[in-house]
């Protein structure tokens, strides 16, 4: 792998079939391979649009994004909504719901169309 031309190395790691784990374990294989997945890079960006396309209209071509680091942000925003969610039936199974009961909604220190995305996701799966 490490022999191969850039581009084409790039070509390989931005294929679907691989997911962010996988890029993950062949950036902590050598130099040559973490410099191909650099989180600024074409791999992260490939992840992230692969997995949440519908995100990529909240930023513009010219930012410096960390993909990485959106990634991140975004599978852990993902995780923590699905919490919240699921622990919606205990605290609100009365027909009162308390004034502070989404609290938690609001202080999840994430970008709100994270939030969002991650409940449309949770709407449109299979068996819900």
């Amino acid at each position: 792998l490490t022999d191969l031309p850039g581009e084409l190395l790039e070509l390989i790691l931005c294929c679907d079939v691989l997911g962010a784990a996988d890029i993950g374990r062949v950036s902590c294989t050598c130099r040559r391979l973490r410099e191909a997945c650099q989180p600024r890079g074409k791999v992260w960006r490939e992840r992230f649009r692969l997995r949440w396309p519908s995100l990529l209209k909240y930023y513009s071509h010219t930012d410096g994004v960390s993909w990485l680091e959106e990634y991140k942000a975004r599978h852990n925003a993902g995780l923590e909504a699905q919490r919240i969610v699921a622990s919606f039936s205990k605290r609100f199974f009365s027909e009162h719901v308390p004034c502070d009961g989404f609290s938690d909604i609001e202080t999840l220190g994430c970008p709100s169309h994270f939030f969002e995305d991650e409940l449309m996701c949770i709407l449109n799966m299979e068996g819900r």
